[in-house]
């Protein structure tokens, strides 16, 4: 468990007069790691040992100063959680229902799935365990805390009704078939909340974000951490820019990209038509002055041929 997470999560049950002991079994937590704990919270002067096993709160919990400020602004709201345990055997619930003389209702289509309200939660014995529906909100500062703090209540309830049931629930897996995260206070849930407008955004798999202010906390909703992660990314991206870089903004940049490049292309045309002109006119100068070095050649042979005919001339003149 992160400090930031375990710390307000002992504070609370030291609050309610749980031993370090008892919350150690109860949240699964290492004795070790728990001393370590217990020991950091009485060096901060937020607890104060009064007894073997009782400890006294003083103050709220101080992790750091970067914590504590991030805890100011809790930004999300994880809520509606619908958890669905398994354990390793199947068990008779309705003989342990009946056995600890616990009231309960047949429920489902067939009447058959009983029910009962544990702890202000549903909760549906099923063939192959337990449906649990988290009626509570847990607020912090990032979705995955937030489902983090569902997931030990959920813990808690468990091993309560384990206890309630006398029978040893310790072992199970779960999974979540239905999880919201709310972004509270949030500038897109204002706009459309301030005009009465409801906002649902739907991909092949159903709706994964909505704005619809059920419970007036200015909340845009999602059903996944890392879908809440991402939009949050995205406007803290878009304010960084302040809003500016919108799709008109994109498109109108692109536009004159392309017209850039366009122009670029056509003067690149004409100078690629240029340099196909300068070739052929290289190329045909090329053969001229290679067909007048073979004209002056000719010339420089007829010049040495009179030459040589005047000198015999000469020559023959001389003898005479």
């Amino acid at each position: 468990m992160e400090r930031k997470v375990v710390l307000p999560l002992i504070i609370s049950q030291l609050k309610k007069g749980s031993s370090p002991s008892k919350i150690s079994k109860e949240f699964n937590i290492k004795k070790q790691n728990l001393q370590y704990y217990i020991r950091q919270l009485k060096k901060e002067g937020v607890i104060i040992k009064e007894g073997y096993g009782v400890w006294k709160v003083l103050k709220e919990v101080s992790i750091s100063t970067k914590v504590r400020e991030t805890s100011k602004r809790k930004q999300i709201r994880g809520h509606a959680f619908n958890w669905k345990v398994r354990f390793k055997h199947k068990i008779d619930w309705e003989r342990r229902l009946k056995d600890n003389n616990i009231k309960y209702q047949l429920i489902g289509i067939k009447g058959t799935t009983p029910r009962i309200i544990f702890n202000n939660k549903k909760i549906w014995f099923t063939k192959g365990g337990l449906v649990v529906y988290e009626p509570q909100s847990f607020f912090s500062q990032s979705s995955y805390t937030s489902k983090g703090m569902a997931v030990w209540e959920l813990d808690k309830t468990i091993k309560a009704l384990g206890r309630y049931l006398k029978i040893d629930l310790n072992t199970y897996q779960f999974t979540t078939s239905r999880e919201h995260y709310g972004m509270i206070k949030n500038m897109l849930a204002k706009q459309y909340n301030d005009k009465g407008e409801k906002l649902y955004i739907r991909d092949d798999e159903g709706v994964w974000m909505w704005v619809d202010d059920s419970h007036s906390l200015q909340e845009v909703e999602t059903n996944q951490p890392n879908n809440s992660r991402g939009v949050q990314n995205w406007y803290n991206d878009m304010k960084k820019h302040n809003f500016e870089v919108t799709p008109t903004f994109i498109l109108t940049t692109m536009n004159g990209i392309q017209q850039i490049q366009k122009r670029e292309s056509e003067k690149w045309g004409e100078y690629a038509r240029d340099i196909v002109e300068h070739k052929n006119a290289i190329k045909i100068l090329g053969q001229e002055i290679k067909g007048l070095s073979k004209t002056i050649k000719k010339i420089r042979k007829k010049n040495q041929d009179l030459k040589l005919e005047l000198k015999n001339q000469k020559t023959i003149g001389d003898f005479f």
